[in-house]
């Protein structure tokens, strides 16, 4: 677990960072790597590799958020099921730029038949030199529910929400997604309210693997000309429009917006969408992801690959923005 005079745990489900000293506060936001450690995978684990020390030097940040899928224990495609060394490899390489990483875990980092579960590789990722990782409440569904206080003077300005989007419903990968449960979101939405009792301007950015309805939704009322949705940056880079939601809609994104403290949600899974709009007040965007491995000839594309930053200014506010691995020019975007 990182460890520095900044930083502490204040409880089972809660650290703090010190950002006092610090005029802005760069978070950058990785995402599905799928790197496989394995005899089938090393070419292409290591061109993201490359690609995530390219992306540190260029705008080397704070803190790293990586939000889920980071390992991939598949056998056709890695060559192994062992994600408890995948893991520790991960880990050992980014314990290696000495910058602390916030986790969270995605759908495929404990595949079937994988060597560790999500409670075993829960404990696992609080092992790391640089990692920043809480199980969570032992009475709230998932594994990886926590957050991050960022404070000033002593006050907490921002709270960095972490959750479990979790894996798949009630079989395995053809029952469909699963979703943010509703445990969780009580669970969410009650820790914001007691920490903003310290501080009335107090906000929220959570992150989480899986995208929600919402997302979805949004998108589809700014393609048909709806202009309460604002459109950020990015594109739809999926076959179809496809946004890789779960089966059953989650009360997330709802009770957020009556909580009011979220202003923005930072997700992974799909890995050719970039896209970020702001819907009913609340910034949603898909991290720029890494994977060379995940899909099928993934490793020819580029505009989706890099990472995503989120600024926290001297003022407290906050700004997002892609890094792409490459300078990109395109005369052709598929969506917006």
């Amino acid at each position: 677990m990182y460890s520095n005079f900044d930083f502490k745990q204040e409880d089972e489900e809660t650290f703090s960072i010190d950002i006092t000293n610090k005029k802005t506060y760069k978070i950058m936001q990785l995402t599905d790597m799928h790197f496989g450690f394995g005899c089938l995978s090393k070419k292409k684990d290591q061109k993201g590799m490359d690609d995530i020390k390219k992306l540190i030097e260029m705008d080397r940040p704070d803190l790293i958020v990586v939000t889920g899928d980071m390992i991939f224990p598949f056998l056709p495609k890695t060559g192994t099921k062992n994600n408890r060394k995948q893991c520790i490899k991960f880990m050992e390489f980014m314990d290696g730029f000495e910058i602390p990483y916030a986790l969270v875990i995605g759908n495929h980092d404990t595949e079937m038949f994988s060597t560790c579960n999500r409670q075993e590789l829960g404990q696992l990722l609080t092992t790391g030199k640089y990692s920043i990782f809480l199980e969570g409440p032992k009475n709230v569904f998932g594994v990886g529910n926590y957050c991050i206080n960022l404070r000033k003077n002593n006050l907490p300005i921002v709270t960095l929400m972490m959750l479990d989007s979790n894996m798949y419903g009630d079989g395995w990968f053809y029952s469909g997604f699963d979703k943010i449960h509703s445990d969780q979101t009580a669970w969410c939405m009650n820790k914001l309210n007691k920490i903003k009792e310290e501080n009335k301007d107090l906000y929220s950015l959570a992150f989480f693997h899986m995208p929600l309805w919402e997302f979805k939704e949004a998108y589809e009322k700014r393609l048909l000309g709806d202009e309460s949705v604002k459109y950020n940056f990015g594109y739809i880079g999926e076959k179809n429009n496809y946004f890789g939601i779960s089966k059953e809609r989650s009360d997330f994104f709802e009770k957020a917006k009556e909580n009011g403290i979220i202003k923005a949600m930072f997700f992974g899974h799909d890995h050719l969408n970039t896209l970020s709009l702001t819907y009913e007040g609340i910034q949603m965007t898909y991290g720029m992801s890494i994977d060379y491995l995940g899909y099928k000839g993934i490793d020819e594309f580029y505009t989706q690959r890099g990472a995503t930053i989120i600024e926290i200014k001297e003022d407290n506010s906050f700004r997002v923005y892609p890094l792409p691995v490459d300078k990109v020019v395109s005369k052709r975007i598929r969506g917006l």
